[in-house]
């Protein structure tokens, strides 16, 4: 039976199957014990595991026989997937891939694309993969000569041609093998420059399944976004054109499931097919026919990502039992879906993708049926099915999320009933302007206007759970903290009477301690702050007081998402000014973490900085982008900000061509220095503005590189020096020279690898320069 909510939990109203999970659960623990160590460790595990059931059958007699042949189960397939296991780690640690990964050289090789390209995270710069390509090596060239090798590899490719290729379709090209320690199932990384030679032609089905998809873009691009990007992703799993603040908003509110096509689509659509087929009074066979066909054209369209095999493994038990007149058991058809899928394919074992598509069906099918009888007498039954659905989900796989995040969302609940019911329909109507889009584009970009509607609405709600503040606590993000957490929900889940109150209040007011703490007065930020120095790591990020909700932000370090933390942490929601002082990853990648629910009015950059990947990105936002030159003097609320560098034509370093720009406040003035060297430095001293370079407060250059002139630092006097650095950077920043000069030149010196979160007070009663530290390590 498949419930109104499209979810897969066959038989909800029956009493669950517990016959076949114990062989699943061994099935997987030896999967991912056979994947850590050596091929023949996983033999010999496999043949202790074979023989034991062999005996153990042997002597098995009643009254204990159905607990003997559980076990006899669990043995056998313990062994078949130890041996299967072994197998594939064998074929790849032998294979011309991994031989030439270990000489880390660039050699030629021939390869079939296994999975869909996508694009590297991050904003594009010259020199770094713009395409992630999963492939299958056909032959490699090595020493010896051209060597066949059937191997995985991960293509980290830059060029054109890439983003075009196709399941199926075999290329040619030259890169760099390396090594692949962690991954025993991959055999290299390669490293290719340029584009794919010798482009094989894709399968009729796969270049069918290509051309949908691509419709399916081309009708929702008559949406604005997020719709335009978000409705490929809920129809096809395509996620090529969801904002990367989008893909944040969905992971902060529990909510990117809904991102990776899953058995929830799988049964809203063959469910669609069996209803039709009852309504029109088909016989079995045609049931049977129409959700095999629905099946096979979700794979091929959605692709055989782990929770789509999961979904398609377990759909075919489904109509298999159809077919064949039986009871559909739906925890019984989980478990062998797990077994099935790891006898083919044991490196699922290890996916995340993969454990949380069975713990959410799991934990709908063992906890929706009671849940749902027990609150339907006091919320009306869709109602409560669908809390209970969402509720089972997020108990089963909050264990895992854990140790994804490192958070505890008490907002995914709330956010996945809210969107739940929409997803269905977004499925279904999606659906059909996919098939509509492949045969007639012109009605498909008329009828999209329907499912954007809903795709609107469950945007708009992880927007609106994103933005609740403190809407997910930390939590240990390592094995121990899953396991208790897992064992905590467990005692609250399946324990009753008072033991159960009591574990439950005990749970309640940690929690509520928990969150109090981080809404506490007297906390982050300090009253009166007027700068802030974010600890973004190795890159810059510092943040000047404009008002209320309002700042100043000079550079975004590389990581949004620290950036966007620290803003976070700070109530940041306007900025009237973005200073970028020059075009490097360490002060720019990070723009997307500030552009995220938040308005930026203007942007100061170096001239020609529109061109770069960032300032696209600025134009794309409709931020107003503005070339600095010296002598520009800008008021923004209570600062005066005026640039001194670069002088008009100078042609040095990126480094030197840095923006610097001074901030003369109520009671602090401040130096953003970028990272300027020893020619720019010497170009302010001999400037017209050296007599504006004494200030409170100094943004070290470049991270307290060793590349600074002695004099700049002194001449700029300051009372506190804030050096913005990552911890056990390779870079050895700050140098032991520049902290010495610091030292002697500033009466405070801090820097955020050891200081975490630095803040400036604007003086009142304990008088200007006095700083604040938030701690190393407190920055997530």
């Amino acid at each position: 039976m498949v419930t109104w909510l499209g979810t897969d939990a066959y038989g909800l109203d029956r009493p669950p199957d517990l016959r076949l999970l114990v062989p699943a659960v061994a099935a997987w623990l030896t999967a991912l014990a056979a994947l850590a160590v050596p091929p023949w460790t996983a033999w010999a595990l496999g043949g202790v595991a074979g023989c034991a059931a062999v005996g153990l059958l042997a002597v098995t007699r009643p009254p204990l026989e159905a607990v003997a042949l559980t076990a006899v189960a669990s043995l056998a397939c313990a062994a078949t997937v130890a041996a299967v296991t072994g197998v594939h780690v064998h074929r790849v640690a032998e294979s011309a891939a991994r031989e030439v990964s270990e000489h880390r050289r660039g050699t030629e090789f021939e390869a079939v694309v296994s999975a869909d390209p996508g694009s590297r995270a991050g904003i594009p710069r010259p020199g770094r993969a713009e395409w992630v390509v999963r492939a299958r090596t056909s032959w490699v060239r090595t020493g010896d000569g051209v060597r066949a090798s059937r191997a995985p590899v991960v293509v980290l490719a830059s060029g054109e041609g890439w983003h075009d290729l196709l399941p199926g379709q075999s290329f040619r090209a030259r890169g760099v093998f390396l090594g692949t320690e962690d991954e025993p199932l991959t055999a290299a990384l390669v490293l290719v420059r340029g584009p794919p030679e010798e482009v094989g032609g894709p399968s009729r089905s796969q270049a069918l399944a290509g051309r949908v998809r691509a419709r399916l873009r081309e009708a929702a691009s008559v949406l604005p976004q997020p719709g335009r990007g978000l409705l490929p992703a809920l129809v096809v799993g395509d996620v090529s054109l969801v904002p990367p603040e989008t893909a944040e908003d969905f992971r902060a509110t529990g909510m990117t499931h809904l991102l990776t096509v899953s058995g929830a689509n799988l049964a809203v659509l063959t469910g669609l097919v069996l209803a039709t087929a009852r309504l029109v009074r088909a016989p079995p066979w045609c049931s049977v026919v129409g959700g095999t066909a629905m099946i096979w054209v979700f794979v091929l369209v959605c692709r055989p990502e782990p929770s789509v095999v999961r979904a398609a493994f377990m759909g075919s038990l489904g109509l298999l039992a159809i077919a064949t007149g039986r009871a559909h058991a739906a925890l019984g058809a989980l478990s062998v879906t797990v077994v099935g899928v790891l006898f083919v394919a044991p490196g699922l074992a290890a996916s995340f993708g993969f454990a949380l598509s069975v713990l959410a069906t799991a934990g709908i099918l063992l906890l929706v049926p009671p849940w749902t009888r027990a609150w339907s007498g006091r919320l009306p039954r869709p109602l409560a099915e669908a809390l209970a659905v969402a509720v089972a989900a997020q108990v089963a796989v909050s264990p895992v999320l854990v140790l994804l995040s490192g958070e505890l969302s008490w907002v995914a609940v709330p956010a996945n009933v809210l969107a739940a019911p929409v997803v269905a329909a977004v499925t279904v109507a999606g659906s059909a302007v996919a098939a509509l889009a492949t045969v007639w584009p012109d009605a498909a970009a008329v009828a999209v206007r329907l499912p954007g509607l809903g795709v609107s609405w469950i945007a708009a709600v992880a927007q609106a759970g994103a933005r609740v503040p403190h809407g997910a606590l930390p939590w240990r993000s390592d094995v121990v903290g899953g396991l208790f957490l897992a064992a905590v929900l467990a005692v609250l889940v399946f324990t009753h009477g008072r033991f159960r109150r009591v574990v439950a209040a005990v749970v309640v007011a940690v929690l509520v301690l928990a969150l109090a703490a981080r809404c506490v007065p007297g906390g982050w930020p300090p009253p009166r702050w007027a700068l802030v120095a974010c600890d973004v790591g190795q890159g810059s990020a510092f943040v000047l007081s404009a008002g209320p909700d309002s700042a100043i932000v000079s550079d975004t370090g590389e990581d949004p998402e620290a950036v966007d933390a620290c803003l976070e942490r700070l109530g940041v929601r306007e900025i009237p000014l973005l200073l970028l002082s020059h075009d490097h990853a360490d002060h720019v990648d990070g723009t997307p973490g500030v552009l995220r629910h938040r308005r930026v009015h203007t942007a100061l950059a170096p001239p020609g900085f529109g061109d770069s990947a960032t300032g696209r990105l600025l134009a794309g936002a409709g931020v107003e982008l503005l070339g600095a030159e010296r002598g520009q003097r800008l008021r923004v609320g209570p600062w005066l900000l005026r640039v001194l560098w670069p002088s008009a034509g100078f042609s040095g370093s990126v480094n030197d061509a840095s923006v610097v720009a001074r901030a003369d406040g109520t009671a602090l003035s401040v130096l953003l220095t970028g990272d300027i060297e020893e020619e720019a430095q010497r170009g302010l001293l001999r400037g017209p503005d050296a007599d504006l370079l004494p200030v409170t407060v100094l943004a070290v250059p470049h991270h307290g590189a060793g590349t600074q002139e002695p004099a700049f630092l002194e001449a700029t006097d300051p009372v506190v020096s804030v050096t913005s650095v990552g911890a056990d950077n390779t870079y050895g920043h700050p140098a032991p020279f520049t902290w010495r000069t610091l030292e002697r030149v500033a009466r405070v010196n801090l820097r955020t690898d050891r200081d975490g979160d630095v803040a400036v007070l604007d003086g009142g009663g304990s008088g200007p320069g006095t700083a604040v530290v938030r701690g190393p390590g407190t920055t997530r």
